[in-house]
C-alpha cells in the first residue's frame, strides 16, 4: 500500500494532506524519514509509525476501545456544556468513525465503551438485548432495608406502565449500592433511587454485561482484548 494511503486510513487526514504530511518530511516508517507518498507500506508489517514527531500505534479496524470517564464530560461529538469525551482519544479514531456505545452523563463517570462498528453498537444497546450494566451507586441518605425493599421489588416511573425492578441490588456500605439494570430509560438509575425514596449523590458504571471496567485510571482509555470482545459477543 503507498505511504500516503496508508496514513489515510489511520486517519491522519485526506489524500492530499497525507501526501503533504510525506513531502513535508514529517513521516517515519520504522525509524527511517520517508519523502515519498507512494513508498511502499505493508499494512500488516508496520508497527513503528511518527507523525509531526509524535510516535502512532498502527490501528487495525474496527475499532473497539474503553475509556475510564470522568466527571464533567459530555458523550458527545457536539458538547453544550461540558467538554466532549472524545477529547479523550486521538483525534485520528474520530476520522475513524469511532463512536460510544450508548451514553452516560456528564456527572457519571466509568466504563463507556466505543467502536467503529456499528452491529457493535447496536448488540449492545437495543432493547431488545437487554445487556445488563452494573452501577456503583452513592446515596444522599443511609441505605435502609425499605430502600432496598423497594428496588428489589420496583418503583414506578412515569415513563413506565408497571414497576420497574433492579437486576440485582446489593448494598456496599452504609451510603452505597451495586445497582445493575438492563434497560436503558433516560436518567434511569437517578428515577429509581429517587422513586425508592433515597438521592443520587454519585454514579459510576463498574461493567457491561460480562466485562469489568478494571483498575484502568480515570480519563485513560485502552483497546478491548480479544477475550473481552468474545465476552460481548464480538
Amino acid at each position: 500500500m503507498e505511504l500516503y494511503k496508508f496514513l489515510q486510513q489511520q486517519g491522519f487526514g485526506s489524500r492530499k494532506e497525507c501526501r503533504k504530511l510525506v513531502e513535508s518530511g514529517l513521516v517515519e516508517v520504522a525509524g527511517t524519514k520517508v519523502h515519498d507518498p507512494i513508498w511502499p507500506v505493508d499494512p500488516e508489517l508496520c508497527t513503528a509509525l511518527t507523525v509531526n514527531g509524535v510516535a502512532w500505534q498502527p490501528v487495525c479496524l474496527p475499532l473497539y476501545l474503553v475509556l475510564n470517564k470522568p466527571d464533567g464530560f459530555e458523550t458527545s461529538h457536539k458538547p453544550m456544556h461540558y467538554p466532549s469525551v472524545f477529547t479523550l482519544l486521538p483525534r485520528q479514531f474520530i476520522a475513524l468513525g469511532i463512536t460510544a456505545v450508548g451514553r452516560l452523563d456528564a456527572d457519571t463517570t466509568g466504563l463507556l465503551l466505543f467502536t467503529s462498528n456499528g452491529q457493535f453498537v447496536h448488540a449492545l444497546t437495543s432493547p431488545r438485548r437487554h445487556v445488563a450494566k452494573r452501577y456503583r451507586v452513592l446515596l444522599k441518605h443511609p441505605v435502609s432495608q425499605d430502600f432496598m425493599r423497594r428496588l428489589q421489588e420496583g418503583v414506578l416511573l412515569k415513563d413506565a406502565d408497571q414497576p420497574v425492578l433492579a437486576d440485582e441490588v446489593e448494598q456496599r456500605d452504609e451510603f452505597s449500592i451495586a445497582l445493575t439494570i438492563s434497560e436503558g430509560r433516560y436518567h434511569q438509575v437517578k428515577r429509581m433511587v429517587a422513586a425508592a425514596g433515597n438521592r443520587v449523590n454519585a454514579l459510576h458504571r463498574e461493567a457491561v454485561g460480562a466485562m469489568e471496567l478494571g483498575d484502568l485510571a480515570s480519563g485513560e482509555w485502552r483497546y478491548l482484548t480479544q477475550a473481552e470482545r468474545q465476552c460481548l459477543g464480538f
